[in-house]
């Protein structure tokens, strides 16, 4: 099934005022799903926090939300037992249970200590669970039966002036889970807001604790920067902080590596550059990183002095490869990345065989590659060259697509059955027929008939 990408954002959003973020959290409260568990969960002190409340303040209102309750998980579990609500254990051992209320997903926490958050010791109100919390935007707390937001962090006024700041003591605070070091970069740069200096030094001293987090937790961090707003900022501050080698270290080799007269930016630079333009999908943002890691290990220089990197779409493809294998990406998501990498040198202006040809190659995954194919243009062409090879391009594609709107495009009118009936024998050398009338097919699809084939075959095999 071909996938298409979906816009994306290229600017950090204004923060709403305290009043229409306090209107959107008293809005949630009309919520059956919410209405049903907070009638279950009575008495109970109970509290909307984290991402629930900051998104309130960017516009964002979701039906999933997190709470804070001073009741225990066992607590929590038996009272929506109780009253018919289905309830997933995904972290009943932390003090956190997930209450499921007609597709409505509602995470509810007990209040924690800080400091001793990884031993999930219940803290006994919510300003104490809200100290041990990461950053002062994620700090804010809206009380459910005053409706009133409880603030003792001032994290409102940090969401207000787009500051991203560590509760409390940075160092301790980012030692707790050296993967608050990567949050640190998706909430802050990714995001628009500026790292508060102490927290920026913070994470920078102790960059190489994230030698110690998991490759699942790492993966999910990056996947979340790559897919915010400001990506390329977000790379950007990751290797600022000393965290490449840790994260994306095939990219070490880009900073500051030359490329040729074709290009305005460095490898790194233009890496960054084509980032920041590809629209919002994972495997664009994931080809965009790795589509050039691979001109540092294909250098030549020819005896004018020029450079370059033949091949170097191939070795990229090898590396992209090894890096999702070791963040265990997907097989699926895997071949999707790498196929838009290997074929991105592949040109727009190719002509109705080479359209052919990239229908054949990249199957479903051929929308992805002409979205990378704008991200990726040639900054020394004029836009409007540029968009006319696009434009033409896509008539090219469609008259096909229009063209093979009947059978399965790429299935030839004669088989290996039809080869041996001539007298050849099943193998390579078959194989290796085949595939030479395959390409005289995608040339002139007017040859793909069965009496032209043969008579073609008995031609190549004298």
């Amino acid at each position: 099934m071909e996938r298409s990408p979906q816009p994306g954002t290229h600017s950090s959003v204004v923060p709403r005022s305290l009043a229409d973020a306090t209107a959107a959290l008293c809005s949630l409260l009309d919520l059956p799903a919410l209405k049903s568990l907070i009638a279950a969960l009575q008495p109970a002190e109970l509290y909307l926090v984290g991402g629930t409340v900051r998104d309130a303040f960017l516009g964002h209102t979701g039906t999933d939300l997190d709470l804070a309750t001073n009741l225990s998980a066992q607590e929590m579990k038996a009272r929506c037992e109780k009253h018919s609500i289905k309830t997933v254990d995904t972290g009943i051992q932390h003090g956190t249970i997930l209450a499921v209320i007609d597709g409505t997903h509602l995470e509810v926490t007990t209040f924690r200590v800080p400091s001793e958050r990884e031993r999930h010791t219940p803290a006994r109100d919510i300003a104490t669970d809200l100290s041990g919390r990461d950053f002062t935007i994620n700090a804010v707390a809206f009380d459910l039966a005053s409706k009133t937001l409880v603030d003792p962090l001032n994290g409102v006024a940090d969401i207000a002036s787009g500051t991203l700041r560590a509760v409390g003591d940075a160092s301790l605070r980012l030692a707790e889970d050296p993967l608050r070091i990567l949050r640190m970069v998706r909430f802050g740069p990714a995001q628009g807001r500026v790292v508060e200096p102490t927290t920026l030094s913070a994470a920078s001293s102790l960059v190489e604790r994230l030698a110690k987090v998991s490759v699942e937790r790492i993966k999910t961090e990056l996947q979340a920067i790559l897919m915010s707003p400001l990506p390329h900022e977000g790379l950007r501050c990751i290797k600022d902080i000393g965290a490449l080698p840790y994260t994306i270290p095939e990219l070490i080799p880009a900073i500051g590596f030359e490329q040729n007269k074709f290009h305005i930016h460095d490898v790194w630079e233009h890496t960054l550059w084509v980032l920041e333009r590809a629209q919002r999908d994972p495997v664009l943002r994931w080809a965009a990183v790795f589509h050039d890691v691979g001109k540092p290990h294909t250098l030549s220089v020819d005896g004018a002095g020029q450079r370059h990197f033949y091949q170097h779409e191939v070795v990229s493809e090898k590396l992209a490869r090894e890096r999702m294998h070791t963040l265990k990406f997907s097989r699926d998501d895997t071949e999707t990345i790498a196929s838009v990498v290997r074929h991105h040198m592949r040109p727009l202006d190719c002509g109705a065989p080479g359209v052919r040809r990239l229908m054949r190659d990249l199957g479903d995954n051929l929308a992805l590659w002409r979205s990378f194919k704008e991200a990726d243009a040639p900054p020394t062409v004029p836009e409007p060259e540029f968009h006319a090879t696009a434009q033409a391009f896509d008539a090219l594609l469609q008259a096909e697509r229009d063209r093979l709107a009947g059978p399965a495009y790429g299935k030839l009118a004669v088989t290996g059955q039809d080869l041996i009936a001539l007298g050849m024998m099943p193998g390579p050398k078959m194989g290796a027929l085949l595939k030479q009338l395959e390409e005289l097919v995608l040339d002139d699809p007017s040859l793909n008939e069965p009496e032209r084939l043969l008579a073609e075959a008995r031609k190549r095999l004298k």
